[in-house]
């Protein structure tokens, strides 16, 4: 049973350029390093455009994904039911874009032109909002004005994609989660979801807590990246898509992660800060692309030992 959680983290982005951007600023602060998620409203990308990403996405799935969804469904529920233990496999029909270094969307099947070209403007908006976002972390860190964003950049920029993903209906929950638990192994990730539709929910104090839908609005999460970079000040929390028996729940994440060959470790500025536990690099120095090699072996087990085996590897080298 989800906790219910009054105070999650919620963010007027229209307030940062007021008088009260030092409440803002503080709600984003509280967010990352106490939750590893928050909601943005007033962010910029319009409603018109939101609207018609979210008509596009659903039209798409019902034309050209459903039917091959439904026959996974058939299989899942007659194994899960015939006692085989389906926990291993996520109730989730999704494609992947890429969006840099370089773009795939042409190469997509299925995707017309006009969900294209609605596509790569959100893509556009969204990566605005997440390099206002990184500068706006800098500012919370007292890290220098784009830091974040250099740490991230590589020789080739940063690694910037879309899971686009429907969580239909499911008769039997209690047999398969939507989206099994795990951590995100990038830095920064914003999600436009279902307002209708909830399932997703985070790991804190030991309970789980729903991300609440809010319409029109963008939940941010914290990365692993972001973790090893702060020296552990924010932290990626677990979370999880739990299946309903009713309604077909919208996920349209984008993941601005570093780039392939992008050296990640603690900001020197953060490390030997005045908190004890971060008096010394929590974390160990690696390249990303290592770091995504063991993620995808290991993305449904606890980050610490992927941030041990990264350490325990170059010790080794």
């Amino acid at each position: 049973m989800a906790a219910t959680v009054s105070s999650f983290p919620v963010v007027n982005m229209e307030k940062l350029e007021t008088e009260e951007r030092a409440t803002a600023m503080e709600v984003i602060r509280d967010g990352c390093e106490n939750w590893g998620f928050f909601e943005l409203l007033n962010h910029g990308i319009s409603h018109e455009l939101m609207d018609e990403v979210e008509r596009l996405t659903k039209a798409h799935y019902a034309t050209f994904r459903e039917a091959k969804f439904q026959e996974f469904a058939a299989r899942t529920l007659e194994a899960g039911e015939k006692g085989a233990d389906v926990k291993d496999v996520d109730w989730e029909s999704t494609f992947f874009v890429r969006h840099l270094p370089a773009s795939n969307l042409a190469d997509l099947p299925d995707v017309d032109d006009r969900y294209r070209q609605v596509m790569e403007q959100f893509a556009s908006e969204i990566r605005k909002l997440s390099e206002r976002l990184l500068d706006l972390l800098c500012e919370n860190l007292g890290l220098e004005p784009g830091y974040l964003k250099a740490a991230f950049a590589g020789s080739d920029g940063p690694t910037f994609g879309t899971k686009v993903s429907a969580y239909p209906p499911c008769p039997r929950p209690d047999l398969v989660d939507g989206l099994r638990a795990h951590t995100d192994a990038g830095g920064i990730v914003l999600l436009f979801q279902d307002d209708q539709v909830s399932g997703l929910q985070l790991l804190r104090g030991g309970e789980w807590v729903d991300v609440p839908p809010m319409r029109h609005a963008i939940v941010a999460n914290v990365g692993d990246q972001l973790e090893v970079i702060t020296n552990g000040r924010y932290k990626s929390v677990m979370h999880r898509v739990l299946t309903r028996p009713d309604g077909n729940r919208m996920s349209v994440a984008s993941f601005y992660n570093p780039g392939a060959d992008a050296v990640i470790f603690p900001a020197p500025a953060l490390v030997g800060a005045a908190e004890e536990d971060r008096a010394e690099a929590a974390y160990p120095s690696f390249v990303f692309e290592d770091y995504m090699n063991l993620y995808v072996r290991h993305k449904f087990e606890a980050k610490e030992p992927r941030f041990e085996a990264m350490k325990s590897a170059i010790a080794t080298a």
